[in-house]
């Protein structure tokens, strides 16, 4: 007769409750948005934010999307996307494109 115990079994990252797990994504950014996203990391690190970071930049931008787009149709959101291009394609021919506190 054995008194060894039966270990635990560990549960597969599939039946980790998904809600709770934070992933990483990839996102490619050209030199002057890198330049700029890093400008507001040393600006919040020098003001001694505690997350300053791309990460936190990148998650309050996402909220603030979340914001502007709830309760859009799906061509309104389309719309959002196509006018904000328009938008920024205008403002780099005039050189209206700088740091917020500049």
């Amino acid at each position: 007769m054995s008194t060894a115990t039966k270990r635990p079994t560990r549960a597969s990252p599939d039946s980790i409750d998904q809600r709770h797990r934070r992933r990483i994504h990839t996102v490619s950014f050209d030199p002057s948005e890198d330049e700029w996203i890093d400008a507001l990391v040393t600006l919040l690190s020098d003001a001694g934010y505690p997350k300053a970071g791309r990460s936190e930049i990148v998650r309050v931008g996402m909220r603030g999307l979340q914001e502007a787009l709830a309760g859009r149709t799906r061509s309104e959101i389309l719309r959002f996307f196509v006018l904000r291009d328009a938008e920024w394609l205008l403002a780099s021919f005039h050189g209206t494109l700088r740091l917020p506190f500049d």
